[in-house]
Order: structure tokens, then sequence, then C-alpha cells
């Protein structure tokens, strides 16, 4: 299964996507937490460090990967009991939308590239919620500032709003996190074959 947890910045989502994990480990499934940050600035450092220590005492037993790009490698990784964490597709569609901006590399500005990365990113969370018990995928609520007019920023949501909506649409909960409290949009019954109350 897939479940996709969005909020704002501080909304508690990633404690929430954590809680989310464990109980779908139930003790008995291996956790797995992908972390695709990859510029760290010193608030972003503590923020992971604080998440760190979180899992860490959480008591549960918790495996990082650092990816901050090609999530799909790591599919041959992951078996039908582990249960996958992403935290967070805003940064893994930043980082690749905008690889090689230090070189001055702009291929964000072809659409055929833009194109590639949203097949490149929905392709790799399938793979990885095929081969695991469940995925849980966190992002960022990115569309309530005002628009900017920066190209750059302007085709990085554009993408984050059309993966969003992708997600969702294959996902079987959608969780939105707001002042630490999980808000359900989205319920699935396997084998009642229809939306339903929230498992957690």
């Amino acid at each position: 299964m897939m479940i996709f947890i969005t909020g704002g910045v501080r909304s508690g989502k990633s404690s929430f996507a954590e809680m989310s994990a464990v109980y779908h480990g139930k003790n008995e499934k291996p956790l797995h937490y992908i972390a695709t940050n990859e510029h760290q600035d010193g608030e972003m450092s503590e923020r992971i460090a604080r998440h760190q220590a979180d899992r860490l005492n959480s008591g549960y037993s918790w495996r990082t990967w650092e990816q901050p790009r090609n999530i799909h490698e790591l599919v041959n990784e992951y078996g039908k009991k582990d249960v996958i964490l992403l935290d967070c597709l805003t940064n893994l569609v930043s980082n690749e939308l905008f690889d090689g901006w230090k070189e001055n590399n702009n291929q964000w500005e072809n659409e055929m590239f833009r194109s590639e990365v949203f097949r490149k990113i929905m392709d790799g969370l399938r793979m990885i919620k095929k081969s695991s018990a469940a995925l849980i995928v966190v992002s960022n609520e990115v569309f309530q500032d005002l628009p900017s007019i920066d190209e750059g920023t302007f085709y990085f949501m554009k993408m984050m709003g059309e993966l969003h909506q992708q997600i969702v649409s294959e996902a079987h909960w959608v969780y939105q996190v707001e002042l630490g409290m999980p808000i359900l949009r989205k319920g699935y019954d396997a084998d009642e074959k229809q939306c339903t109350s929230c498992p957690v």
C-alpha cells in the first residue's frame, strides 16, 4: 500500500509519518527511512538531528538510506515485509529537477527533461510500493505563498502539484497534517473496496 502525508513546515507531518510506519510495522516488519535531503544548513541539520533522535528513542529499529536522487536504485533492498518512509518528496523533486545547477546546467528549462523527472520519480515510488509492505511518502504544501515570478520556482511548484495529484490518485491513504493534527483526506479499505475511516 501507499500512504501520502502532506502538510506545512513544522506541522507535525514527519512525526505522524513515523508513528504511521511503526503502526504498520506492528513490531514485526523492518522499518526503513529514505532521507532525501542533500543541502544541510544549520537549521536543517538541527531538524534532521531531532528526527534521528526521535527514531532512535522510539524503541524501534530503523535503517536509514541517504538517497537525494534515484530512489529506484533502492528497490532491491526491500522485501515484502518492509515498511518504507520517504521524507520528503519536496527535497527529492528539487534535487532531481535542479541537478547540475551549480555547473550552470539548467536542464529544468527543457520540457522533455521535466517530463522525464516526473516519470522517474513516479516510477521509483511505484517500484518501491510494489516491492514492500507499505510505502509512506511525506511532502510539503508549497502552494500557500504568493506565486513566484521566478521561472525555476514556477516549474518546481507545477511539478509538485502534478505529483501530488498523481500520488493521491494512487495512494490508499492520504492525510493532511495541520497544527500537529492529521486530517484524513482519503482512506481505502481493500476488503470493502471503498473509502473508510483512518486506521491510526
